[in-house]
């Protein structure tokens, strides 16, 4: 999964509003600790990686969906067979089961991060009354989490003109040196880019008591409305028929 610094919606078809994606982003997490039936999994899944598509990212909306349902597939061959080590049978249905479990809230993670722009963000948050010390702390992890990654990407390239590798046989080898070479450089990159994000919010004013003025200007609208008609069919169907046993 790559997140981008700031969020990108050049190419949506649907541009929704960032209180629609919060609801996604909840939703997800629930769904995913209390649906344990295929259908409705499947069902939710192409509905979220359908609003992923539409919301401008169309290649990893397809991947997400083509890997959601091959492990579906694994799942179902591996239940019906029967067949093979008991150890390896629950070794690929635990990894199956973890995957599509984990796979509503990353979806749902990354639509809220790669799509939404901070200050769009803050806008909905503040419209909804939301206390500072609740939209800070929001705020800066939807940007720490990207600026991370570019950290890491900075470090693998360091890594590569060192000549150091990071393949697993590596990491296996030599463990002691992967919490060198990986780890050591990562954590004081995080405490740096803190130490940044902490003086840009204070230098922004957002630890002021006064309300704040924003340029962006965010509001419900029709496709809203629908994407939210059409969440509460979805997990009310993945919710309601996920525990009963009624669908596979």
């Amino acid at each position: 999964m790559e997140f981008n610094i700031y969020g990108d919606n050049s190419g949506a078809v649907l541009r929704l509003d960032p209180r629609i994606k919060l609801l996604i982003f909840l939703s997800g997490s629930v769904v995913a600790l209390n649906c344990y039936r295929l259908t409705p999994q499947l069902v939710y899944g192409a509905f979220l990686c359908a609003v992923l598509a539409l919301c401008g990212k169309k290649i990893d909306g397809l991947k997400i969906f083509c890997i959601w349902t091959f492990f579906a597939f694994l799942r179902i061959c591996i239940t019906l067979s029967g067949k093979g080590h008991p150890l390896l049978i629950g070794l690929v249905r635990g990894l199956s089961t973890l995957v599509m479990f984990s796979l509503p809230i990353l979806i749902s993670l990354m639509l809220l991060i790669q799509t939404t722009r901070i200050n769009h963000l803050l806008a909905a948050l503040q419209s909804m009354k939301m206390p500072s010390f609740v939209m800070i702390p929001l705020a800066v992890l939807l940007r720490f989490i990207p600026t991370v990654q570019d950290e890491w990407n900075g470090i693998q390239k360091a890594m590569a003109f060192r000549n150091i590798s990071l393949d697993a046989d590596a990491i296996l080898r030599a463990p002691t040196k992967t919490v060198e070479y990986i780890l050591i450089p990562l954590l004081f990159s995080c405490i740096a880019v803190i130490e940044e994000m902490t003086a840009a919010a204070l230098a922004r004013g957002l630890d002021s008591e006064k309300r704040r003025t924003s340029s962006a200007v965010v509001r419900m609208t029709s496709p809203d409305y629908i994407v939210l008609a059409g969440l509460i069919a979805v997990v009310s169907f993945a919710l309601y028929f996920g525990k009963t046993g009624a669908i596979l």
